[in-house]
């Protein structure tokens, strides 16, 4: 689970230190992602709709929203099909699988 993820919904009650870690956290993850969006529409590997804030708005908030749900299951494949199907979607020029097996782990991480 993603800590940010699981404190969000409790956000008015957190310290405002805490609070601020927590919009920090997501605004980081926001701004990476939209750079890698961005990147990704540029060069013709990705595909969308929207601008690469907007999507990546939607991204996150879709994968934060999958743990949530997938967390009373206690079943990782309802997250990784919501997680696999969202990145599948943006792939211009690949297969569903392709997409998965590139975009698994490969991607770089915020600094």
């Amino acid at each position: 689970m993603c800590l940010c993820g699981m404190m969000a919904p409790e956000y008015e009650t957190l310290p405002a230190q805490m609070q601020d870690a927590v919009i920090r956290f997501f605004d980081e993850n926001e701004a990476w992602l939209t750079r890698v969006l961005k990147q990704g529409r540029e060069s013709g590997t990705l595909e969308f709709v929207g601008s690469p804030r907007e999507t990546a708005r939607m991204i996150i908030s879709g994968l934060e929203g999958a743990m949530l749900v997938t967390r009373p299951f206690g079943n990782i494949s309802r997250f990784q099909g919501a997680a696999d199907r969202m990145l599948a979607s943006l792939r211009t020029g690949s297969t569903e699988a392709e997409h998965v097996r590139i975009t698994s782990g490969r991607v770089p991480r915020p600094t």
